[in-house]
């Protein structure tokens, strides 16, 4: 689908966008949420500021790529790098820029995709990544990482000074502790090449594109809302979450790569905590106020990681260091989301 309706402008990012004229950027990941938002902002800001961006996306299927771009792309903007994100052959071309989004893929975890094989792929892909970081002579890196890094946190806001991790003797904390291990590849990387590195743990977000038909909450009711009967809850509801617009994902990451500066660690997210089955409720009054919430009950329901009571960040960092908020609230993500679907 095309993102670029749905993008929104804010005057800051507008500055942090020139920041980047004339930029070449290398990204991974760019056939995913994160990367096709980020892709079409790109072209927007092209567009809108004649700022002369170039991006290079590895990808192993360009066509399936450019399916989301029919109506947008400006083929002097984006270049095509064929291969996998742990083999990839070395290009001699330069870049100024690397953002390294690719993970694991989701409909890849709600099939039931091994836990060896998250890791692998995190920790292969990025040491291979960073090592062509420093063959291209990129200065900065933004790694994509996860709030799965932080293990199971306590009651309440988890900030970027928690100490947990993984549970190592969990069998199903492989993304979390192939996201660590990343994270400290990175920084060898890093500080052996004197790379500047910024490091975003990211949790939960929402809005057009996001997959309706897996393990996602939030595109679970949404989809229910629009297509069911009734609006399902798997588990019992009480597990305690936010979500952050896809389209405010878009400042936060362009931020964190233009003016993250120094070795640092930003929680990427939501700070408004809600339970599951307040979500439901919220997708249910703004969508199908007619429709009933049938709640299932199981408590250990989860897909692809282990269970998480808590899953909200403290983002007082973020607002401070580099101006980031919640810009768009719950009902406006939930009817965005849905006007896509639509």
């Amino acid at each position: 689908m095309n993102i670029r309706p749905f993008l929104s402008q804010h005057q800051a990012s507008d500055q942090r966008w020139l920041q980047l004229q004339n930029a070449h950027l290398f990204i991974t990941g760019g056939t995913g949420l994160f990367g096709r938002w980020f892709i079409s902002a790109l072209l927007d800001a092209n567009q809108r500021l004649g700022t002369n961006i170039q991006a290079t996306i590895l990808t192993r299927n360009p066509d399936n790529f450019l399916k989301n771009f029919a109506d947008s792309v400006m083929p002097n903007a984006l270049h095509f790098l064929i291969g996998d994100v742990q083999s990839f052959i070395f290009t001699p071309h330069k870049f100024s820029h690397v953002m390294h989004m690719a993970t694991t893929s989701a409909h890849e975890t709600f099939a039931g995709e091994d836990s060896l094989a998250k890791f692998n792929m995190l920790t292969k892909g990025t040491e291979h990544v960073m090592q062509f970081a420093a063959d291209s002579g990129a200065k900065k890196v933004l790694f994509t990482s996860s709030g799965v890094a932080y293990g199971a946190h306590p009651e309440g806001l988890v900030a970027e000074n928690y100490q947990g991790a993984p549970i190592t003797l969990d069998g199903q904390s492989g993304l979390g502790q192939g996201k660590r291990a990343a994270e400290f590849l990175c920084s060898y990387y890093a500080e052996k090449h004197s790379i500047d590195l910024t490091i975003a743990r990211c949790f939960s977000f929402a809005g057009p594109g996001l997959p309706m038909d897996i393990h996602y909450a939030i595109g679970n009711f949404i989809h229910d809302a629009l297509f069911a009967d009734v609006i399902t809850v798997k588990g019992d509801g009480s597990p305690m979450r936010s979500f952050l617009y896809t389209g405010d994902l878009v400042h936060w990451l362009l931020a964190m790569l233009v003016e993250g500066n120094g070795k640092k660690i930003y929680n990427l997210g939501s700070d408004q905590a809600l339970s599951i089955l307040d979500l439901a409720n919220a997708v249910k009054n703004t969508l199908a106020p007619h429709k009933k919430i049938n709640v299932l009950g199981n408590s250990q329901h989860s897909v692809g990681n282990f269970n998480r009571s808590w899953y909200v960040p403290d983002i007082s960092k973020a607002k401070k260091d580099l101006q980031l908020n919640v810009w768009t609230n719950l009902q406006e993500m939930i009817l965005s989301t849905a006007n896509a679907i639509r």
